[in-house]
């Protein structure tokens, strides 16, 4: 699953926790803010904060709603949206004079180690408006509407602290994804040619071996035997 898709799926399960009015589909209602902080860690793994904030209508909603009441059916709600990664660490706070609500959690695996050792995340799309901060942040806005909401929406990325090399790159059918190196993904490259190395040299101790075996072999005859 690329980086926007994840996006995407918790948007949409949060977007219908704060859209209970009584407008028509087809109707655009006044849209929310939601704000997506990602920081990785070295591993491909991140600690993500989630963001919502809504106008006057939306939060009476979403106060009456079982969601805002019981955490725990929003977190079912995340983990069902997302069958592929494994959510640990769910944390929620709101307040209440900014009409906000947060919602925090760690996952596996939102970054996976490619080729040449470069982690990388892909964004499904093939002009992402992004703006790099620094050599190590990111930050990549989009407008979307979900179910007759207007979503605006901000995804803060941080890499780790070991990352090098980061840009935005094109995939074989020129969509978008960022990369970066750390000295995790080099280690791991050398530690899979080391296993290579290991494992030919290990079936050529075998087979040496086995050829020493057979020229240390004696054939026992019956003079032998009575000598």
């Amino acid at each position: 699953m690329s980086i926007r898709t994840f996006f995407l799926k918790i948007t949409m399960c949060l977007a219908l926790s704060s859209i209970i009015t009584s407008v028509h589909a087809q109707q655009v209602v006044e849209g929310l803010k939601q704000v997506f902080d990602v920081k990785m860690d070295d591993k491909g793994n991140a600690e993500v904060e989630v963001t919502m904030k809504l106008n006057a209508s939306q939060w009476e909603n979403y106060k009456r709603s079982p969601l805002s009441n019981n955490n725990s059916i929003l977190k079912k709600e995340m983990e069902r949206a997302l069958p592929k990664y494994y959510l640990s660490d769910f944390k929620y706070s709101e307040e209440p004079m900014e009409r906000t609500y947060k919602i925090g959690f760690d996952i596996l695996g939102l970054s996976t180690l490619g080729k040449g050792g470069k982690w990388q995340s892909k964004l499904e799309t093939k002009n992402p408006d992004v703006t790099k901060l620094s050599d190590r942040e990111f930050v990549i806005t989009q407008n979307m509407t979900t179910n007759g909401l207007f979503i605006n929406q901000t995804q803060k990325i941080h890499l780790p602290s070991n990352a090098n090399n980061a840009k935005i790159e094109k995939d074989s059918f020129g969509n978008s994804l960022m990369t970066y190196s750390t000295t995790i993904g080099l280690m791991s490259r050398i530690l899979t040619y080391a296993g290579v190395l290991l494992a030919l040299a290990g079936a050529w101790l075998v087979y040496r071996n086995s050829q020493k075996s057979k020229n240390n072999l004696k054939v026992v005859t019956k003079q032998s035997a009575v000598a």
